[in-house]
């Protein structure tokens, strides 16, 4: 009687121990399949996240870096030889340049800085940034962003800020003779950016009147120190975006498990 006792309490207990590993084994198949799916989105949020780095890059050294650039040093070059100018060498040497640097992107107009990023912009306002559990390029992507880029966009707009008083002062001049110095049709414009030599005569004009206010040298000396820090932000920007770039193309050549990932 005894043993058929002892033979149910065993089968009992088998019985339980069966359900207990099944239940343990589906929590990992579970848990495993949940770690399986966060590593395939962490990958999908790195291939994000290198995409807008390399857009990026090519928008600083093909589009933005050149034309700063550019009209970065023709403001310099008037700041500190605005008494001593060749006007018509100046209005030659300006006509080379095309937009990334003329009469009118030195005095008239304003550069913007709208980097790609697009992507990392969208993982930190819904939250996704959480995701990638590599804690170095969470911090680097908090700084290019909260950082860096704060700090170019703000000094780009108090050159935008500048611009705009500028050309209101210009409007309340109210002066026929900057009047007739600045009228031009938008072909004339594109001829003069495109190098023609026909227009170097009124772009001489134009240079020569700007050169004998003394409130287009102020507004012209301002731009040019607030370019300086601009151009030194742009670094610091591209600096923190080269390191990003590599902390991803490591852990995206880890397959995403660089961070100790459980592997499938």
């Amino acid at each position: 009687m005894s043993t058929a006792r002892e033979l149910l309490w065993m089968r009992g207990g088998v019985e339980f121990l069966a359900v207990l590993l099944g239940i343990s084994g589906s929590l990992l198949i579970d848990e495993w399949r949940e770690d399986r799916r966060q590593h395939q989105e962490q990958l999908t949020i790195l291939e994000s996240v290198y995409e807008d780095i390399l857009q990026t890059e090519q928008f600083i050294t093909e589009a933005r870096m050149p034309a700063f650039q550019a009209d970065s040093v023709w403001m310099d070059f008037f700041s500190n030889r605005w008494e001593d100018l060749d006007v018509d060498s100046v209005a030659r040497a300006l006509s080379r340049f095309g937009t990334n640097a003329s009469f009118h992107n030195t005095f008239l107009d304003f550069r913007e800085f709208h980097p790609p990023i697009s992507g990392m912009e969208l993982i930190m306002q819904d939250g996704s940034l959480k995701e990638i559990r590599n804690p170095q390029i969470r911090r680097l992507i908090n700084r290019l962003i909260k950082t860096d880029l704060q700090f170019v966009l703000k000094n780009v707009q108090t050159e935008i800020d500048m611009q705009i008083a500028f050309r209101q002062t210009l409007v309340d001049q109210d002066d026929p003779i900057l009047a007739r110095v600045l009228s031009v049709s938008q072909t004339a414009l594109q001829r003069g950016f495109d190098g023609d030599e026909s227009e170097l005569g009124r772009q001489a004009e134009e240079l020569q009147y700007v050169l004998s206010k003394n409130y287009v040298r102020t507004y012209l000396n301002l731009k040019n120190r607030n370019r300086y820090f601009i151009m030194i932000f742009i670094r610091q920007f591209g600096d923190t975006l080269a390191e990003l770039k590599e902390v991803v193309e490591q852990e995206l050549e880890a397959g995403g498990r660089g961070t100790g990932a459980v592997s499938p």
